[in-house]
């Protein structure tokens, strides 16, 4: 029987690379280890359903993507070094740094959950139908390197920044020449800024495609992934920062609301949101975004937003279950991210035992968003009594969803900004 890997625990990351061996030798260690991932990969393929076979090969695909990932790692830090930019230890506060730490835990988490469910069939469980659904319905895959939908063409994009500035009513024109717009409202900031330093930002990732955003949130975001309800107005960096888990948008309440508050807030509409640090340590956050000269009363870091409202022209909003979804992933990246110097409580702890955005709200399928909130700290005791009757949904599936989204690449890369002049 598989060993389960733990997804509670610390991935085991090499903190150094050995002067003794050569450059050749850690190169190719990691050439083969590719090789032997390609391989591994070819092996996951159902033969007439999703059998316990399937499933192992899954997970055996997943332990060779952390082995690749840990011979990455050696080349990069070894690199690092002989390019004379620091020492070994200071790059493990690199963004590829980052970017492997949540790859690697992604690919732990997917294996122990891929060797569970080989178990549960060994044993006759009936626990199928949402992994499947998942894995057959979406076109996600398993480790499979392209998922959904794939990027947008230039011409979608443009279109998607088109309804996102008519939807939020962003638009500054010439006088007397409504057609040619000269700056978009930035909703970060509030700030009226030049088009192209604007970003159309899809909030859930287009690439992952309908099925996944069906799977996730309910059938009643069907035909949104490409609507406005799923994206904001940013400028560049800020929606960076987004989508490095840095910051995150939140409901504009206090971090220990009352029960009245938080029910004012679930009742009002348009709803108000605010900016909020999620990892206090990312670099991204000390990045310039807005100059002085641009109308802010001093040059602006993405750090001056922790606390700032969000700003909009009209009462129309994105979906909250979008940017609760965001709000989640940057948590659980943070988490998976300290986890190997084993002190995540102390990262989480403005989070631990709390509710989600200090709400009660369910902006993700119950099971799943259970699962979620679990992997992070989160308080679901409130949940218990509200699962609808007869939901037998698995928060695996929820779980192997983030994972494959976390262990993907960045999910800006969708946001070119090779967009059209609009």
């Amino acid at each position: 029987m598989l060993q389960s890997a733990t997804p509670s625990g610390p991935p085991q990351i090499p903190q150094r690379t050995s002067s003794k061996r050569s450059r050749r030798e850690v190169e190719k260690e990691y050439a083969f280890l590719k090789s032997e991932l390609d391989e591994a990969k070819k092996k996951v393929r159902p033969s007439t359903s999703f059998d316990a076979s399937y499933w192992i090969s899954a997970a055996v695909a997943c332990d060779a993507l952390t082995e690749c990932l840990h011979a990455e790692t050696k080349l990069a830090v070894r690199n690092w070094v002989e390019n004379g930019e620091g020492s070994a230890a200071s790059w493990w506060a690199t963004q590829e740094a980052r970017r492997i730490i949540e790859q690697i835990k992604a690919a732990t988490l997917e294996k122990s959950l891929y060797t569970k469910q080989a178990e549960k069939i060994k044993q006759g469980g009936p626990m199928r139908r949402s992994f499947q659904a998942l894995f057959m319905t979406s076109q996600i895959g398993i480790c499979a390197e392209k998922v959904g939908m794939g990027s947008r063409t230039r011409s979608e994009q443009s279109k998607f920044k088109d309804d996102l500035i008519q939807f939020y009513g962003a638009a500054m024109a010439k006088p007397n020449k409504p057609k040619v717009i000269v700056s978009i409202h930035d909703s970060a900031s509030g700030h009226d800024l030049v088009k192209s330093s604007i970003v159309a930002a899809h909030l859930f990732p287009h690439k992952l495609g309908p099925d996944i955003l069906i799977a996730l949130f309910g059938e009643d975001v069907e035909g949104e992934l490409m609507t406005a309800r799923n994206g904001l107005l940013l400028q560049r960096d800020v929606e960076s920062a987004l989508d490095d888990g840095a910051i995150a948008i939140v409901p504009d309440l206090p971090d220990d609301p009352f029960s009245e508050q938080v029910a004012s807030w679930e009742e009002k509409e348009p709803k108000d949101y605010r900016w909020r640090i999620i990892d206090d340590d990312a670099d991204s956050l000390e990045t310039i975004f807005l100059l002085k000269n641009q109308g802010a009363p001093k040059d602006m870091t993405i750090r001056d937003l922790d606390g700032q409202k969000l700003s909009f022209k009209n009462d129309n909003r994105p979906r909250a279950r979008y940017l609760y979804f965001l709000f989640v992933v940057a948590q659980l990246k943070m988490a998976w991210r300290h986890e190997y110097r084993k002190d995540p409580a102390k990262k989480l702890k403005s989070q631990l035992g709390k509710g989600f955005w200090a709400t009660k709200g369910q902006y993700l399928n119950p099971g799943w968003l259970a699962a979620l909130a679990d992997e992070i700290g989160h308080d679901t005791s409130f949940l218990d009594n509200k699962l609808l009757p007869g939901d037998d949904s698995d928060g695996d599936v929820g779980l192997i969803a983030i994972a494959k989204i976390i262990g993907s690449q960045k999910r800006g890369n969708e946001e070119d900004e090779e967009e059209e002049e609009l």
